[in-house]
């Protein structure tokens, strides 16, 4: 009775009834989700039937081609400036040995994309691993030094050329057989390496990632690399994988072991907890922070997400860096908060030479007097709105007659557009300011019949509003 009635029943009825059983028996649940990981026995599939003689001609080809490059006899007549202005020589002809190591791997690229339009996506991958032994083979006819370090620069016009392959590699269906052989081929060619280039692999993540669409095609790659060994080279993808076929739970597994070997797992795992686990975000961010690791990329996130009273020591710290980096008052309002008066001085004495963020501090301490002294020594045609500002927002009425000073004093010797637009808008943040209106007026007047020929400056006061 079973197999007649099966047999008569439609696919639509058959799924209909796989999805309700499922829905009862938490058991089955588990047992489809292990045969959809379970890797599948793969063969490689490969268009020719030695990879590695491919990739040995395909090299020695593309090496040939950058050989031929001689930067000693510079193509003046064809080069196009990057930039306006003035480019002494040695920067020019470091951008056409750029541009001319760019456009031979540009050629090389298109071999990747032509073999890519007609399916062959395995000679695709095979001939990307081509491009980047030539470039650390290629020797360079270079006796000006127009390129200071060759196999960076072939790398990185590589890498840049590679972000242009990604869209194509998105939207192909590739084979799963292709995928095996495509991670298999290019795993063995990193354990020919003995492993020692550590960028090898990671100059080709970004592109196996791209491949993916789908639980099973993850579960293809993932199966390839747990069994060449390969997650430590590959941390990112490899949780980024875990998320794909086991959801949130797998990935976090996978990040936990992984994350103070890549900052891009750091940050992923941090940006988790940050909306999920503030005690976890705090506990990784601590332990990242101890040990050194990614303060540059995750700085910036502790001071946003981290709570100052839970944990102030990390917190000074993580700020101390940052001002550091970028002075800011923001940040150095946590400074006031955190540090004692003693310490602040000491560490006052550590920006005397960001004249800005000396100024500005100094005015955030209420030490207007030393404030007012070191903008009128450093004040400068190039930082005179910087220098300024702070002043004028903490301590307007003895800043206009500091400013007044300092203008007229640059006038005197200083000229230019440029240098005309930053006193413009330098009035215009004083003109603004309720307490000291009036005496800004007087001191632009005074400022238009003293320099009335001077009509660029003029017309700079008129753009500003000024005038």
């Amino acid at each position: 009775m079973f197999d007649q009635f099966y047999q008569q029943a439609s696919d639509q009825l058959k799924l209909s009834f796989l999805n309700t059983i499922l829905e009862q028996d938490e058991q089955l649940k588990e047992q489809f989700i292990n045969f959809y990981l379970k890797p599948k026995d793969k063969q490689l599939v490969l268009t020719v039937s030695d990879p590695d003689d491919f990739i040995l001609a395909s090299k020695d080809l593309i090496v040939e081609a950058l050989e031929t490059i001689v930067f000693n006899e510079p193509d003046w007549a064809n080069y196009l400036p990057r930039h306006n202005g003035y480019i002494p020589d040695y920067e020019a002809m470091e951008h056409m040995a750029e541009d001319e190591i760019g456009r031979i791997i540009g050629l090389h690229i298109a071999e990747v994309e032509r073999y890519c339009s007609i399916k062959h996506f395995d000679l695709a991958f095979l001939y990307m691993i081509s491009i980047y032994k030539a470039c650390l083979e290629a020797e360079i006819e270079d006796d000006y030094g127009s390129v200071p370090d060759p196999l960076q620069t072939m790398l990185q016009e590589f890498e840049n050329h590679l972000q242009s392959c990604l869209p194509i590699f998105k939207a192909i269906q590739i084979p799963e057989d292709q995928l095996f052989t495509i991670a298999t081929v290019l795993f063995d060619q990193h354990t020919e390496l003995d492993a020692k280039d550590s960028h090898f692999l990671l100059f080709f993540e970004a592109c196996l990632y791209s491949l993916i669409h789908s639980g099973s095609e993850a579960s293809i790659l993932l199966d390839v690399i747990e069994g060449k060994n390969k997650a430590t080279h590959l941390s990112w993808l490899y949780t980024e994988l875990h998320r794909k076929t086991g959801g949130i739970e797998s990935y976090e597994k996978a990040a936990l072991n992984y994350y103070q070997s890549s900052g891009h797992v750091a940050l992923d795992l941090l940006d988790l907890y940050k909306s999920t686990d503030s005690n976890k975000f705090r506990d990784i961010a601590k332990k990242l922070w101890i040990n050194g690791l990614f303060r540059h990329e995750c700085a910036e996130m502790y001071f946003e997400v981290l709570n100052p009273n839970e944990d102030p020591n990390l917190y000074l710290e993580v700020t101390l860096y940052l001002i550091k980096m970028n002075f800011s008052k923001k940040y150095y309002k946590i400074i006031k908060e955190l540090m004692t008066e003693d310490d602040r001085m000491i560490f006052l004495k550590s920006l005397q030479n960001d004249h800005p963020a000396y100024i500005t501090a100094l005015c955030m301490e209420g030490k207007y007097g030393e404030a007012h002294k070191h903008a009128l020594h450093h004040t400068n045609r190039w930082n005179i709105i910087e220098t300024m500002t702070p002043c004028l927002e903490h301590d307007p009425e003895q800043a206009i007659v500091t400013l007044a000073q300092k203008v007229e004093e640059l006038l005197l010797d200083e000229r230019g557009r440029n240098f005309y637009a930053r006193v413009a808008t330098i009035l215009k943040i004083a003109k603004d300011i309720p307490a000291i209106q009036n005496q800004t007026e007087v001191l632009i007047n005074r400022i238009v019949y003293a320099n009335g020929l001077l009509s660029a400056l003029k017309g700079e006061l008129r753009v500003a509003g000024v005038i």
